[in-house]
């Protein structure tokens, strides 16, 4: 009885916990024409510093297997473009990275932007002597938010150069998240990577397609 009872504490104590990580991402940038152009000069600073702080416990705790469960929110970090593209399109072609005839006059996009959300996910996870290596993954509800400036701005129809800027759609969206860590006892290197793309119906979608994100994270009783 006194083996049981002490067994059952030691789930019950696991079972919440608070974890917090830092560390850095690096956004995986969209497709050639989106927001710069290969063919022209540019620059992608796309990665950022990451944090991540939420609560965490054990679901289920054998000897050597377990599962855990996450529930985190997560700052991804903000990135910045700088970018000489043609304003055309239909000036630019994307396999040749050349324009398609005369180039237009060159604008310059300057961007910025970032991705926050909150994950819950479940880590099926494998132990032995203090270590813990484990999977995870579950959904990520995110919200992006990118801004952009176009400096001189031109079109057959627009002579006079044009200054403006444009911003997305910053709403609440459902994404995911998936990774694998490495524990020794309260010490976590977790990596994940962020399903957090802008839907195609957005007109002007961040720059990135997906996130890659690298923590040390920490986890802890909370009594």
């Amino acid at each position: 009885m006194s083996l049981g009872c002490v067994a059952i504490s030691a789930q019950a104590e696991n079972f919440f916990q608070i974890e917090a990580g830092i560390g850095g991402s690096a956004y995986q940038n969209g497709p050639n024409g989106r927001w710069y152009q290969d063919g022209f000069a540019h620059q992608m600073d796309l990665t950022a510093p990451a944090i991540e702080a939420g609560f965490t416990g054990d679901l289920y705790q054998a000897e050597h297997l377990g599962i855990s469960w996450h529930a985190d929110w997560a700052w991804l970090g903000t990135i910045h473009t700088n970018a000489l593209a043609v304003p055309d399109d239909a000036n630019y072609n994307r396999q040749t990275n050349s324009c398609v005839g005369q180039c237009m006059p060159l604008a310059r996009y300057v961007g910025s932007g970032h991705d926050q959300g909150f994950l819950l996910t479940l880590e099926p996870h494998m132990d032995y002597g203090g270590w813990r290596f484990g999977i995870e993954g579950g959904p990520y509800l995110h919200r992006s938010t990118w801004s952009e400036t176009v400096i001189g701005w031109t079109s057959p129809q627009v002579s006079v150069p044009r200054n403006f800027a444009v911003n997305n759609d910053p709403k609440w969206r459902l994404g995911a998240v998936v990774g694998a860590s490495i524990s020794y006892k309260n010490f976590s290197l977790a990596y994940q990577y962020f399903l957090n793309q802008a839907p195609a119906s957005d007109p002007t979608p961040p720059v990135w397609n997906g996130t890659h994100v690298l923590l040390l994270k920490y986890r802890a009783n909370v009594f």
